[in-house]
């Protein structure tokens, strides 16, 4: 009966995320001392390419755990497992992730001065585990993403519990809450056509962009742009179907994005208000763009050839004219694996 009911949502989810490890790195090191939250003893996961130092700091999700990637090291900043889709607030000084349980997940403030997490969201339930009632009153809350004055998040998550029968999950849509706990979530954009995935906000806070996965087998992904002063929501501007990830440029001149190009996903990027296509990769298995807190390079998510997870890679960005052009890719860390549905966040 679970697996009826929350099937369509959790295979939607789960259906580009990267392969569960199933070995050990290939090399590790130790790692720094993890803040509270994390279990003490942690070892370093992957192996650095040479030369890959990177500025700010990278927010990833590895193997169900919150990561923080800076300068040539990774450390843990959760330990207690399904945990994944984190995000900076604007001020740097702490993370939201996701927390999954037993038919839902609850959104997670983690401040980075080593303060304990705050459960922002009450989305589970008292009824028994494993029970239709515990189903029907559990909620999903995924893709969290900050606005840029740091005062509210949005989100997906679905806005009615199942229902018919036999029942199916609802729909995830886009919602907006308080930065703070116990705020009430807020209905901005529901679609019985698809589901709301990858959130993000537009850097002066006058749109938020997002991906509207298709609920059925044939539709196609697309993004699309919720106007904060009209309430209008229309496709992004000059963007293809079959895209997602999308991810804006510092100064919001530049629109990053996974686009499809046959079998394969690549990293392309689009001028904010439309314009000319430009490709950023051509590596074929690349998805989930980040561009520095600087905007001179871009980090993204990609399986190399011969592997089978996700590693993080980066590229320098350069302004010819009036394109955006990135230099060849360089590969930063090696047998990352990477949760490439969980994305990359940077900040400085």
């Amino acid at each position: 009966m679970r697996c009826v009911l929350i099937g369509l949502c959790v295979v939607f989810l789960i259906a580009c995320a990267s392969p569960a490890p199933d070995a050990t790195p290939t090399s590790v090191a130790p790692a720094p001392v993890a803040p509270p939250f994390a279990p003490p003893g942690v070892s370093q996961p992957t192996m650095i390419a040479a030369g890959a130092r990177l500025p700010g700091r990278l927010l990833f999700a590895r193997d169900g755990n919150v990561w923080l990637w800076q300068d040539q090291a990774g450390r843990l900043l959760t330990g207690a497992g399904a945990a994944s889709h984190p995000a900076w607030s604007p001020d740097g000084a702490r993370i939201v992730f996701v927390q999954r349980d037993q038919s839902f997940s609850d959104l997670m403030a983690l401040p980075l001065d080593g303060g304990a997490p705050l459960r922002l969201t009450d989305n589970g339930s008292n009824q028994p585990r494993n029970s239709f009632e515990r189903i029907r009153e559990s909620i999903w809350a995924f893709y969290p993403s900050f606005a840029p004055d740091g005062q509210t998040i949005a989100f997906a998550s679905q806005y009615a519990p199942p229902s018919g029968a036999p029942a199916a999950e609802y729909h995830l849509a886009l919602f907006s809450m308080p930065a703070q706990a116990g705020g009430a979530r807020r209905l901005i954009y529901a679609d019985d056509a698809g589901h709301v995935g990858r959130v993000t906000h537009a850097p002066d806070g006058s749109a938020i962009v997002f991906v509207l996965e298709p609920a059925t087998t044939g539709g196609v992904s697309q993004i699309l742009r919720y106007d904060r002063a009209t309430g209008a929501v229309t496709p992004q501007p000059g963007i293809p179907p079959q895209s997602y990830d999308p991810a804006f440029s510092p100064d919001g001149r530049w629109l990053a994005f996974a686009g499809r190009d046959g079998d394969r996903t690549d990293i392309f990027a689009i001028p904010t208000a439309g314009g000319t296509i430009v490709r950023l990769t051509s590596i074929g298995t690349a998805r989930a763009p980040a561009f520095s807190p600087d905007g001179r390079m871009i980090a993204f998510l990609a399986v190399a050839p011969a592997e089978i997870g996700f590693d993080l890679w980066v590229a320098d960005l350069r302004m010819i004219g009036d394109s955006l052009q990135a230099s060849t890719p360089r590969q930063v860390s090696i047998g990352l694996r990477a949760d490439a549905d969980s994305g990359l966040s940077w900040g400085k």
